[in-house]
């Protein structure tokens, strides 16, 4: 959300592609979803997927030390979608 990928923050998204067992072929298509399919996919997982990837998200935002203010409102937004 910062612009800047760290290490630490690709390290946590291959943790949560393997977490959430999201294989890496639907990486592409996941960019072009438009938002309320992505919204829909994001809804319809199980209740402990979503608490997965809010604790990975929220670990990657802080894996470079610094929570930029984009990646907390990105965060913040998350939550307010699966919810």
């Amino acid at each position: 959300m910062d612009d800047q990928y760290k290490v630490g923050e690709l390290i946590c998204l291959y943790e949560l592609m393997n977490t959430l067992d999201f294989d890496a072929q639907y990486k592409e298509k996941a960019k072009q979803l438009i938002s309320q399919k992505a919204v829909q996919a994001l809804q319809t997982m199980t209740k402990e997927k979503k608490e997965v990837l809010i604790i990975m998200i929220d670990k990657m935002a802080e894996s470079d030390g610094t929570v930029h203010s984009k990646e907390n409102k990105f965060l913040v937004n998350l939550i307010h979608i699966l919810r």
